[in-house]
């Protein structure tokens, strides 16, 4: 009887801790691998890159006329010691003719998720705090779709500058925004977590009958 409940247990609780680390808040810039960024000009046209590691720490897409770049972890930090700011994703004009008006960033098609609460009280499990956009031009205005888990998960980003702004030729803004990475546990956690359940449920049977 002792073996079969310390089966069900271990079985049971080696699912609920899967379940428990579903969400990834340590993301880095050279992970997010296949999420689409697209730039909105100023004709009313639009164009789109895939994201990819550009080398050990930077991430990014960069066609040579346009480029968002961001290097380490996406949650960001400020040292100091050395009056520097890590974790800035930076968006350039390189050569467009056209001025750029809007940026959108898909994640959650590669199931990243941008965490938009500082602090802790009503996150989802396991996503820690996240961090409220905020950018180098006050003109630009952000707003986030796709919900993944409200109040704090979200998988599009949308970046708008204001009727009178633009960022033209040559001009570049920065901002902050942090992501996550939603684990979705394999079908082998479900197994296990539904055996741990049959488990149990069979022995309480058992113990009530006798």
């Amino acid at each position: 009887m002792l073996k079969k409940w310390t089966l069900g247990i271990i079985l049971l609780s080696t699912s609920l801790f899967s379940q428990a680390t579903l969400i990834n808040s340590a993301v880095e810039a050279v992970d997010m691998d296949g999420i689409t960024v697209t730039a909105f000009f100023a004709d009313s046209s639009q164009e789109t890159q895939i994201w990819s590691a550009l080398n050990s720490t930077v991430g990014g897409v960069d066609n040579g006329d346009w480029s968002l770049m961001l290097e380490g972890n996406t949650f960001g930090d400020f040292d100091q010691a050395t009056n520097t700011l890590y974790g800035l994703w930076t968006l350039t004009n390189i050569a467009v003719n056209q001025d750029i008006v809007g940026l959108t960033i898909d994640a959650g098609i590669e199931g990243f998720y941008f965490d938009i609460l500082s602090g802790t009280l009503l996150s989802t499990p396991g996503s820690e705090a996240g961090r409220e956009f905020v950018a180098s031009d006050d003109t630009v205005t952000a707003t986030f779709d796709d919900v993944f888990s409200e109040p704090d998960l979200y998988g599009t980003l949308n970046i708008a500058w204001n009727p009178n702004n633009t960022l033209a030729t040559g001009q570049a803004l920065s901002f902050l925004t942090d992501t996550d990475k939603a684990e979705i546990p394999e079908p082998s956690t479900l197994f296990s977590f539904a055996l741990g359940l049959i488990a149990l449920t069979s022995l309480r049977r058992k113990s009530s009958g006798k």
